[in-house]
C-alpha cells in the first residue's frame, strides 16, 4: 500500500513538472517576485484570457471569510472576488467527454515562481464544490502592493499554501488516466 502511494505521489509531483516544470536551475531574474499587474488563463481552454485590475473588477464578485494558519501564526479576512470556476469556465475549460472533467487539474503561478495545484473536481460545483476565489479585496478595499492586484484564496483549506499571492498565470492541464493495475 505504501508503495502505491509513493508511486502516486511521484506521479503528481512529476504531471507538476517537478520542482520547476522539469526545466534547468531557474536564474533569480525569471522569478523576481513582487507586484503582479495580470495573469492569464491558459492550457486546455478555448479562450485564453488575460486578465488586469479593470477586467477582474468588472466581473460578478463573491465574498468568502476565510481563516487559516500561517508561519506567523493564524489569518483572518473577509476576501472579495471572482470564484475560479467562473473565470475557467468563462475561458472553456476544455475536457475529453468520457472523461467528464476527471484528471484535470489547475496549475495557479506566482512572480515568485511559487506554484500550486488544485483538482478540477475541488472547484467543481457538481462534485468537490470549493468556492475558490481570485480575490482582488479584502475586508472592503482592494488587495496592497504585498499581494498583487489579485490572490487565490482557498477556503478550508487549514494551511494557506495553496492561498497564493502575486498570481502571474492560471492554467488548466490534463493528466494521463492511471492504468488499471487491478
Amino acid at each position: 500500500m505504501h508503495y502505491r502511494l509513493l508511486i502516486t505521489a511521484l506521479f503528481v509531483f512529476s504531471l507538476a513538472g517537478g520542482l520547476n516544470g522539469g526545466a534547468l536551475p531557474v536564474s533569480s531574474t525569471a522569478c523576481p517576485g513582487g507586484y503582479s499587474p495580470r495573469f492569464e488563463i491558459t492550457g486546455d481552454v478555448q479562450n485564453p484570457t488575460t486578465y488586469d485590475e479593470d477586467s477582474l473588477g468588472a466581473l460578478p464578485h463573491s465574498t468568502e471569510d476565510v481563516t487559516f494558519l500561517t508561519k506567523t501564526g493564524p489569518q483572518s479576512g473577509s476576501f472579495q472576488g471572482v470564484l475560479l470556476w467562473d473565470l475557467l469556465n468563462k475561458a472553456g475549460i476544455t475536457s475529453d467527454p468520457t472523461r467528464d472533467g476527471q484528471f484535470q487539474y489547475v496549475e495557479v503561478t506566482a512572480t515568485d515562481c511559487y506554484q500550486v495545484v488544485l483538482a478540477l473536481g475541488e472547484i467543481n460545483p457538481g462534485f468537490g464544490g470549493e468556492q475558490v476565489l481570485v480575490a482582488d479585496g479584502e475586508n472592503g478595499a482592494p488587495l496592497g502592493a504585498d499581494a498583487g492586484f489579485a490572490r487565490l484564496v482557498v477556503p478550508g483549506d487549514k494551511f494557506g499554501g495553496r492561498s497564493t499571492f502575486w498570481i502571474t498565470s492560471i492554467k488548466v492541464l490534463s493528466g494521463p488516466r492511471p492504468k488499471d493495475d487491478r
